[in-house]
């Protein structure tokens, strides 16, 4: 299956659930199949006022496209799509906050990287809310204070919500709305939460000592984490030169790869989603031993190549 599309999707009308899909897979698409191509179509760009023009593809796709041209914020609750609830409640898991002033006015901030900007304007775009970037900081932060956009996104993601103190901060939003606070089931591994957790408080690194590549997730405390092991492989330990913060951590070829298909599943959002799609790469090029290669040679030439790849991943 040339395109990363799950074929079943393509019905006779485009669905929100579909538009959400395209877009997730995109980042995908472009590491995968730059050859195929030509145009990038961010379908809830307001400066896109022709959707159909920026098409690339056959007539069939602009006439199902013109029948279907609502936008996601539009889309009932249970039209929006179950693995991007569960990768935003990831996100706000770890780069989250629910605010809830004195004066009783509630609201959602989301600060990320600059990096990821494009994860930050889709859930712009689906709710609302504004995005600036922080002074001093070199990063983004996302604000939604207007009331439809705030419930909107408390029914999507309640229900879904991890992280203890996210918890708490979401009850005190319910609680100012009259809305009951659905605890989380057990999580699984068909799940999109940690795509979305893994974009805000994940790493992808090489060791540039033994060329070793891991995959981790911090946290203050074990209790998001723990879980995981079982789940997608790994350990948790004590971060080095952190005696307050833990982190879980894949280094195992074998667990890597299963992750890989897994975020193949349930992409993330975020610039991390660049080194995620060269794993496959490096292991390829580590089995060739090109990062032992002599500098003159061709495979050399190659992992040069690649190393520039990854170090520059946004």
């Amino acid at each position: 299956q040339m395109w990363p599309f799950k074929l079943n999707l393509m019905q006779q009308t485009i669905s929100g659930e579909i538009v959400l899909y395209l877009l997730s897979t995109l980042v995908i698409s472009y590491v995968f199949h730059t050859n195929k191509v030509k145009n990038f179509l961010i379908y809830y760009n307001p400066q896109v006022t022709n959707v159909s023009n920026s098409l690339v593809g056959t007539s069939e796709a602009i006439c199902l496209l013109n029948k279907n041209k609502r936008s996601i914020h539009n889309l009932s609750n249970s039209n929006r799509d179950l693995k991007f609830k569960q990768w935003l409640a990831g996100l706000i898991d770890g780069d989250g906050c629910f605010t809830l002033s004195k004066k009783g006015y509630a609201g959602l901030e989301i600060t990320m990287d600059i990096r990821d900007e494009r994860a930050l304007q889709i859930i712009k775009n689906v709710y609302g809310g504004s995005l600036k970037l922080r002074s001093n900081a070199n990063a983004l932060r996302y604000r939604l204070h207007h009331k439809e956009g705030l419930l909107n996104i408390i029914n999507d993601i309640n229900g879904l919500i991890r992280n203890p103190v996210r918890l708490v901060q979401l009850n005190n939003v319910c609680l100012k709305y009259d809305i009951t606070l659905i605890w989380p089931e057990n999580l699984t591994h068909n799940n999109g939460w940690l795509s979305g957790f893994f974009d805000a408080d994940g790493t992808i690194t090489i060791n540039k000592t033994n060329w070793q590549l891991s995959i981790a997730v911090s946290q203050k405390t074990t209790e998001l984490l723990t879980p995981l092991i079982e789940l997608y492989g790994g350990n948790v330990y004590i971060s080095k030169g952190s005696s307050d913060s833990f982190k879980w951590y894949i280094t195992k070829k074998e667990d890597i790869l299963k992750l890989i298909e897994y975020f193949k599943e349930y992409p993330p959002r975020s610039a991390k989603i660049n080194r995620l799609f060269l794993v496959s790469k490096f292991y390829e090029l580590k089995s060739m031993k090109a990062h032992k290669a002599t500098s003159d040679s061709l495979l050399a030439k190659s992992w040069d190549i690649f190393i520039k790849k990854w170090m520059n991943y946004e």
